[in-house]
């Protein structure tokens, strides 16, 4: 059922999608903090305010109704070039395809282990041939399937030579771009599995990207820089055949966030400063984006709220007693060793260390156009600015808090989407239409 709606934003994740029109070039002049003319300003420049038009164009989801629009949990979105929306429901294992206008149109597969089922789909992509690619994690591969909904083929990953456990970025081609991997070893009935971080090659210390090519060959693309590890004793817990090792914990330092472009590089922030770096296919820093924004001092104010937090998020959590493992269904541990765990994690926020900055970008994603929207990172319990900058080193203006927020998709002609959450707790999808000629309200930054 396609309705307005009340809705609270949830919005995360990556963002894919085709073209937004939504930065045009405004006049006026650079010296008032308004947009310069010609529509963009020098990286090194001061912000200027940027107010997109826009307005609720259609939502979908229900709480009760037919199959396909009672989401159970969805996990990504993406606009065909006719503006067409693919919604990935994880729960339901199956895509819902919607018009430009909220029509619903039809659904793609359904859950199951046969050709062209899905078990745990987590990541959808329309790539440049026109297919839909899937990656199903707990198949470990992707399927591929027409828009129309034929199912077309299967690539699976060996996951004893190692396969993807999530998806942070497509390429054209169906390559996953990722940092988190998982390699199985050993017998069905004693299997040993390696779950975490990119393995790189021992070369040079860091956080290695990789790429997993639909014919299963894998690369690495990239080694980020890494912080030092936090200092501290590590804490363990253990019970029957299940035992747990967590490390200590730090607060504050800089995350690994990284895009790709469509001509194939990397944008990617692996530091606490405002730099953006543009990395080639070879794995070389072609360039490097900066602007003059600084990272915020971590005081014994912004300490005690984040430890505050964490622990309200551990208490918010309930208490599970199952254990997700990348490739396998959830396993149930014993109630005493699920309570070690608990005890550990607490512990750790507890004790937990700080970096000295709070890093200046939060989130990083790249537009159809290939502009940049870089997230800065709000002072604790805020919301940050949005920054839109380009490959080519132009800086497009700042989007204020309370302002739109980082899509999960972007569409032809202004068509933005947002998987969110109704007043009620129910999953929605709510498209947004920016308006066509819009020329964009610029205003002074104080």
């Amino acid at each position: 059922m396609i309705r307005p709606t009340s809705i609270r934003s949830t919005s995360r994740r990556r963002l894919s999608g085709a073209v937004l029109c939504l930065l045009a070039a405004c006049g006026g002049g650079a010296g008032d903090g308004g947009m310069p003319a010609g529509g963009s300003a020098a990286m090194d420049g001061p912000d200027f305010t940027i107010v997109p038009e826009y307005e609720t164009h259609w939502t979908a989801g229900a709480l009760d109704g037919e199959d396909w629009e009672t989401f159970g949990s969805i996990a990504d979105l993406v606009f065909s070039e006719a503006g067409d929306l693919f919604v990935l429901d994880e729960q339901a294992a199956h895509v819902v395809v919607f018009d430009r206008d909220g029509a619903y149109l039809r659904t793609i597969s359904r859950q199951g282990e046969g050709p062209g089922e899905l078990a745990q789909p987590e990541s959808i992509s329309l790539l440049a041939d026109d297919r839909l690619a899937v990656f199903d994690r707990a198949r470990s591969g992707i399927q591929f399937f027409t828009p129309e909904g034929e199912y077309l083929e299967s690539a699976p990953f060996d996951p004893t030579r190692g396969a993807p456990r999530g998806v942070d970025a497509w390429l054209q081609d169906g390559s996953i771009i990722t940092d988190r991997e998982f390699v199985a070893s050993g017998t069905a009935e004693a299997m040993s599995i390696r779950s975490g971080s990119v393995d790189g090659t021992g070369d040079e210390p860091g956080r290695p990207i990789a790429r997993y090519r639909p014919d299963g060959t894998r690369e690495l693309l990239y080694t980020a820089w890494e912080p030092p590890p936090p200092t501290g004793d590590e804490m363990e817990a253990g019970g029957g055949s299940f035992s747990f090792t967590m490390s200590p914990v730090r607060a504050f330092d800089p995350g690994l966030h990284f895009t790709a472009l469509s001509d194939g590089r990397l944008a990617v922030v692996d530091s606490s400063g405002y730099r953006i770096k543009l990395i080639g296919e070879g794995g070389t820093v072609e360039e490097v984006l900066e602007r003059p924004v600084s990272p915020t001092p971590v005081t014994n104010a912004v300490r005690d709220a984040e430890r505050e937090r964490r622990l309200a998020e551990l208490d918010e959590s309930g208490n599970s007693t199952t254990l997700s493992v990348a490739g396998r269904q959830d396993i149930r541990m014993p109630d005493d060793f699920a309570r070690q765990m608990r005890e550990a994690y607490r512990d750790g926020i507890e004790r937990m260390t700080f970096a000295e900055v709070i890093p200046a970008i939060e989130a990083l994603a790249v537009d159809g156009e290939d502009r940049l929207w870089v997230a800065r990172t709000p002072a604790p319990g805020e919301e940050g600015p949005i920054d839109i900058v380009t490959a080519d080193a132009r800086y497009l203006g700042t989007i204020p808090p309370g302002g739109i927020r980082i899509p999960d998709a972007f569409g032809p002609d202004g068509l933005i989407a947002y998987a969110d959450a109704h007043d009620l707790g129910y999953p929605i999808v709510r498209v947004l239409q920016m308006a066509p000629d819009t020329q964009l309200e610029t205003e002074p930054r104080r």
